[in-house]
């Protein structure tokens, strides 16, 4: 506020200063004319200007205007000098010279311009003097004849009048100019002031409301709710937190498009808003998602029965574009007696009881679970996990080694995806390989470990191999064969040094595109492996469909070992069968001694299991590979020794 008056004074100021100088500058203007132009008559009536000024007297008719003129109109005196400057005439009752007024000595410093140019020249004056003007304008006329100066005609006009007349229009402007400019200042800080008010309530309501439904956003959702529950504090009611989702909005948006989407939202935020009442308190809780609170409940029952009938009515169907599209609707339902006391905790049990609702499939609800809920909560974190790993590339390659069972040699390793979160410790790729796919991460996941793989085995001796498994969802994501050759090229590495894996279940949905990929594959010179062998049903309808570089026996085979007579016998027809296909057969989970004994017997070719090595890290592989190596000099310098006929051993 002091800013303002401050500015308001300098406006004020501003504007005096700018009307009194233009107001000055114009009545001096004035006061030049003025006196000029009686300068300019009084000269064109003295017709013996030019003999005073030589010094003869004035003819009676001048005498006679003279006498006259000094009564006349604002003239206060006359003078004539002539060419050198000395006084020849002046009126009779100016008496003493005006102070101020133009003597014989100052003359020569005034008269100096006028004889440059011929021009008169007009000084305003302000006489001391009493009984004289306060203010007036001398004007100096040079008399000339023909070209020569002969004299000068000194003449004095009072402006006083003149001047007390702009001095009065000079304040009046002043105060109106200075009354406009402070309305105008103070108008000005009115409307801006109203503005930035208006501005803030704006930016207020923005940022507090969802744009598209207008409801308010989770954040101002909760502090609402965290204000309903401190303010109700009556015993034996509770309230309800309800979340509702929409869980096939996004195919309904890749099918139809972003307007469909938005339509959606708004058609599904109107059909809550009709149906609550007007102590509900609704907000966005998501994209997709809606929270509704309710205060005042005293059976959960009723909450129940309030959130089926307003998950029908969502689900009801929508007329978009002249066709009938329904959203399926999930609800998850956490009550403050028992699943939160503020609003952050109800929301995220109404969160996690939703996960439970959506994991039915079927549209449907339930309440807050602590039993689920911990399975929620470890899923949710696997989520979060699987999501950070990705954007980081966090994910870690161990290998596990693969040996002949007949020689013992190392024949390469398999490539084993791991995670670690700081929060969950070890998480199993059984636990997060699916929840990656469901995420739509496998893609790029898939993608690294083929070019973490080719990065590792290509420091190994050129002989050894490596395996990577693919997910099902790598084939139908379209970027497979491009991944593939990306990081072969990456690190040069061989193709034939490159093996996939896939399950049964990858060929279960869409076998012509699974196959028709493994080809492109088999032609690159990458080999192909079908893994877990013998656990589905149709393993040996695929064998002939697509030639399998090699086949692995499912661990559950080799762990039967121990305990059925017949395992022995399917193993060996598992075998025989490999190789009557020309396949190499790999047995994996070996951990005794005596599967690997009865697996030799049976002529498999390749094994692996903790009973051989456990999955290692990449940076324990060089002491793997050099002890292997080591291994296999010592093995062949035994062979070579035992193979030398006894007399060639003598002669040695």
């Amino acid at each position: 506020m002091a800013g303002f008056v401050l500015l308001t004074l300098l406006v004020g100021l501003l504007g005096f200063s700018f009307v009194e100088t233009s107001t000055r500058q114009l009545l001096e203007a004035e006061a030049r004319i003025d006196a000029e132009q009686w300068t300019k008559d009084i000269s064109r009536q003295i017709a013996d200007l030019k003999n005073i000024a030589a010094g003869s007297a004035p003819s009676p008719a001048t005498a006679a205007y003279l006498r006259d003129t000094r009564h006349l109109g604002r003239v206060v005196s006359f003078r004539i000098y002539n060419a050198q400057g000395i006084l020849k005439l002046r009126s009779d009752d100016f008496g003493k010279a005006p102070a101020g007024s133009h003597t014989i000595n100052t003359i020569d410093r005034e008269v100096s311009p006028a004889m440059d140019n011929g021009a008169p020249l007009t000084i305003i004056q302000k006489s001391g003097a009493r009984g004289g003007p306060e203010y007036f304008a001398t004007t100096i006329l040079p008399v000339m004849d023909e070209f020569r100066y002969v004299g000068w005609l000194v003449v004095d006009v009072d402006q006083s009048g003149r001047r007390a007349l702009f001095v009065s229009m000079t304040t009046k402007i002043s105060l109106v100019v200075g009354l406009l400019l402070i309305v105008a200042s103070a108008f000005g800080f009115w409307y801006r002031t109203k503005q930035r008010a208006n501005i803030e309530r704006t930016i207020d309501t923005i940022s507090r409301h969802d744009q598209l439904t207008g409801l308010i956003n989770k954040s101002s959702f909760l502090k609402e709710v965290d204000d309903r529950m401190a303010a109700d504090p009556t015993p034996g009611l509770q309230a309800s937190l309800i979340l509702f989702e929409a869980s096939n909005l996004a195919s309904l948006s890749q099918a139809h498009g972003a307007e469909a989407d938005e339509f959606f939202l708004r058609a599904t935020a109107e059909r809550l808003g009709a149906a609550c009442g007007d102590t509900s308190l609704l907000g966005v809780a998501g994209h997709n998602a809606f929270a509704l609170f309710m205060g005042g409940v005293t059976d959960p029952m009723e909450v129940l029965a309030s959130v089926k009938q307003l998950v029908g009515q969502l689900g009801e169907p929508v007329n978009w574009r002249d066709e009938q599209l329904s959203l399926h609707i999930h609800a998850g339902i956490a009550l403050s007696s028992s699943d939160g006391a503020n609003a952050a905790a109800l929301m995220h049990s109404a969160e996690l009881a939703l996960h439970s609702a959506q994991e039915q499939g079927t549209p449907g609800y339930g309440f807050f679970n602590p039993e689920i809920a911990k399975d929620t909560r470890r899923r949710v974190a696997v989520q979060r996990a699987v999501s950070a790993a990705a954007a980081s590339q966090a994910f870690r390659l161990d290998f596990q080694p693969v040996y002949s069972i007949r020689t013992g040699e190392l024949n390469g390793f398999e490539a084993l995806i791991r995670l670690h979160d700081q929060d969950l410790g070890a998480v199993s790729p059984a636990e997060f390989i699916p929840v990656a796919e469901q995420l739509g991460l496998i893609n790029a996941i898939g993608a690294w470990c083929l070019q973490e793989a080719c990065r590792v085995a290509s420091q190994w001796p050129p002989h050894l191999m490596v395996a990577v498994n693919l997910s099902p969802f790598q084939f139908f994501g379209g970027s497979l064969i491009g991944d593939v050759r990306h990081a072969l090229n990456l690190y040069q590495y061989p193709a034939y040094r490159l093996e996939v894996e896939i399950t049964e279940g990858t060929l279960l949905h869409d076998s012509e595109l699974v196959l028709g990929q493994l080809r492109v594959l088999r032609d690159l010179g990458v080999a192909v492996a079908l893994d877990d062998f013998g656990t589905g049903y149709s393993s040996l309808s695929y064998l002939w469909k697509f030639p399998f570089s090699k086949i692995k026996i499912d661990r559950s085979f080799v762990q039967a070992l121990e305990e059925a007579h017949s395992a022995k016998g399917i193993l060996r027809s598992i075998v025989k069968l490999g190789h009557g296909l020309g396949l190499t057969v790999t047995a994996e989970g070996i951990e005794t001694g005596k599967q690997l004994g009865t697996l030799r017997d049976i002529g498999c070719d390749l094994a692996q299991g903790y009973l051989l090595d456990r999955p290692a890290r990449v940076a324990d592989l060089a002491a793997i590979i050099m002890r292997n190596f080591a291994n296999g000099l010592s093995r062949r310098s035994r062979d070579a020794a035992s193979s030398v006929p006894p007399a060639s051993k003598s002669a040695a």
